[in-house]
């Protein structure tokens, strides 16, 4: 039987009943249908990616659990971090407010505070920014010491603290997304840095007056502040800890080149430094970063706006993670304690490959977040490495000081140290090889990684074309330098 044919009336009764209101209502509801059947399609497709993605992980030992990263809590009589210095206005958001008022320095254009580029703190330089007097180095000290004397009441709060059993800032990692908590890190790491510079240059003029007891004494406070920020598990207070310990060892390395230290606070300053693991603390902020910041973000419905599909951020999440594991976290060997420039290198080419994709590509792949953020942790672990080189070599001053106090003068090769200075010898954070080592005609020695270019450069710091000159840290050798020039 032959179908009838559809006559063009037929056709116009069709499309009048189709735009007619009620074949309007139709089609939106078809659509509507149909949108909500794809944005449920990619919502599963989101979750299910991202929930194998972490089965996966996790049956290879990772935890994407945050709790683990954040710090016990401590009494508060048992905690350093609890004193009026670093007081807490609003425990619930974490917001700082210490008691104290800042330090207020004079501006004085002074050279670097770090022994690194091989200079001492300008004490005179420091005692005429204080406006008194600087007839001569000792002077200056006594001017320094006098100016900070106002600061007194904090310097003896730490003092009698310091013997509290931990360090624990109260910084509510776990309410993250509370406004008042980035904040909160902030002020405390703007007033620890401060502190740290106040005590160091209090350190170094108490030395200069012959006291070295209480200069041992503020280093150790310093020590203490350092242990509270080896447990911080976000990037920023590792970077602050890196520059705070330049500072701390500042005082230290004056002391070593003018051999002002007893065996006995050298052997103390040396189990101490033995202690400072910055490669550890780094990796487990960088897993801070991951699963604080970035994880708790992304799982309570943050970076994305609401009318997105929550599958695109799942993904999103998924292929953060991914690159994160993939070309952040094999840029530092943990069990090796090395961080070699070659890996980084070869890291680095690929990251820069998968962050100049096009946004469109970004788009589709869902790696827009990883594109953005990768950049800047890729440029971590060179400072890591420098920072752990500059503690290392501290360990071996110390221990070469010690045995030229025991034996008149300093060995001939590193070996020598083993084992009644130092049982293990430090290794080249880069290559994981020696530590290079000489003695001076002067009677000194030298110290040095062959650094982020990988060559011996036989002990040649290079520097920048800044004025004044900074040490370039990508080129020539990381040495160890006898600060000079008070």
């Amino acid at each position: 039987m032959e179908n009838a044919p559809v006559t063009p009336a037929a056709r116009r009764g069709f499309f009048r009943r189709l735009l007619s209101w009620r074949g309007v209502l139709l089609l939106l509801a078809s659509f509507i249908t149909l949108v909500a059947l794809l944005l449920a399609e990619e919502n599963w497709r989101g979750s299910r990616d991202w929930q194998n993605y972490k089965r996966e992980m996790e049956a290879k030992g990772e935890s994407f659990d945050a709790a683990r990263l954040v710090p016990p809590k401590v009494p508060d009589d048992q905690n350093l971090a609890m004193i009026p210095f670093f007081t807490t206005e609003n425990a619930d958001a974490g917001q700082m407010t210490g008691q104290t008022d800042q330090f207020k320095w004079p501006n004085h254009p002074t050279r670097p505070l770090t022994w690194r580029y091989g200079w001492a703190a300008d004490l005179t330089g420091w005692a005429k920014a204080f406006h008194g007097p600087s007839a001569d180095l000792v002077q200056s000290a006594s001017t320094v010491l006098d100016f900070l004397n106002k600061h007194e009441p904090v310097f003896t709060t730490l003092t009698s603290a310091k013997q509290r059993s931990a360090c624990r800032f109260n910084i509510r990692y776990e309410n993250w997304e509370h406004p008042h908590v980035e904040s909160a890190m902030i002020q405390q790491l703007v007033r620890i840095k401060d502190l740290i510079r106040v005590l160091s240059l209090r350190a170094q003029a108490e030395m200069v007056s012959g006291r070295t007891d209480q200069a041992i004494d503020d280093i150790n406070v310093m020590f203490r502040i350092d242990s509270g920020l080896k447990d911080e598990p976000l990037l920023i207070s590792q970077l602050v800890r890196m520059a705070a310990m330049s500072i701390i060892i500042q005082p230290l390395g004056e002391g070593l080149a003018e051999r002002r230290w007893s065996d006995v606070q050298l052997q103390v300053l040396q189990e101490r430094l033995q202690k400072t693991d910055l490669i550890a603390s780094t990796v487990q902020a960088m897993y801070g970063e991951r699963d604080i910041c970035v994880n708790q973000t992304f799982d309570r419905g943050g970076y994305f706006p609401s009318l997105f599909p929550h599958g695109w951020a799942r993904l999103e999440q998924l292929n953060l993670n991914r690159a994160f594991q993939n070309m952040i976290i094999p840029r530092m060997d943990l069990a090796a304690r090395e961080i070699n420039p070659s890996v980084n290198h070869s890291i680095d080419a690929s990251l820069e490959n998968f962050s100049s994709s096009n946004v469109f590509d970004a788009e589709i792949h869902h790696s827009i977040l990883a594109r953005m953020t990768l950049p800047a942790y890729s440029r971590v672990p060179q400072k890591v490495a420098f920072e752990q080189s500059e503690v290392d070599m501290a360990v071996l001053a110390c221990a070469l000081e010690r045995y030229r106090l025991a034996r008149g003068q300093y060995p001939e090769e590193l070996n020598a140290l083993i084992p009644r200075f130092v049982a293990v010898l430090p290794h080249d954070i880069i290559n994981g090889q020696p530590l290079q080592y000489r003695r001076t005609d002067d009677g000194r020695f030298i110290i040095y990684s062959i650094g982020w270019n990988e060559k011996d450069d036989g002990g040649v710091v290079a520097t920048t074309k800044d004025k004044p000159p900074r040490q370039d840290v990508l080129q020539g050798d990381w040495v160890l330098q006898y600060p000079e020039g008070k």
